[in-house]
């Protein structure tokens, strides 16, 4: 089965939105892949991280976030939803409602920043 981004894309309940941060991640089965990469964006409930190990989808992952400018790491779970060997995108079905709230602020922060989609000439 092969990974279309144009239709994961149509699929997509919330925008996603430029907002990298560090990740440390750790699979939740028999022999687990874990490390180190980059959330590359972020949605109020999905996120796409550098993954390049083959990660089957559905697959259980934990997650720590680090927060730019905030001194506490957010926890969360998820279940891969596709990877294509370079990225995997993550589903995320659980996290703390505060730790939500302090991704979005800074996603918000972020947005604020760079600039409104649609909003550059």
């Amino acid at each position: 089965m092969t990974y279309d981004k144009q239709k994961a894309a149509e699929r997509r309940r919330y925008m996603r939105f430029h907002a990298p941060m560090d990740v440390e991640y750790r699979t939740l089965t028999l022999n687990p892949i874990f490390g180190k990469a980059l959330a590359k964006d972020l949605s109020r409930d999905g996120i796409r991280v550098g993954i390049k190990q083959g990660v089957p989808i559905g697959t259980t992952v934990e997650m720590q976030l680090s927060v730019p400018g905030d001194n506490l790491p957010v926890f969360a779970t998820g279940k891969v939803a596709w990877a294509d060997g370079i990225d995997a995108g993550v589903k995320i079905t659980k996290i703390e409602q505060r730790d939500r709230a302090r991704i979005l602020e800074y996603v918000y922060q972020q947005w604020l920043l760079v600039g409104k989609p649609g909003d550059r000439a």
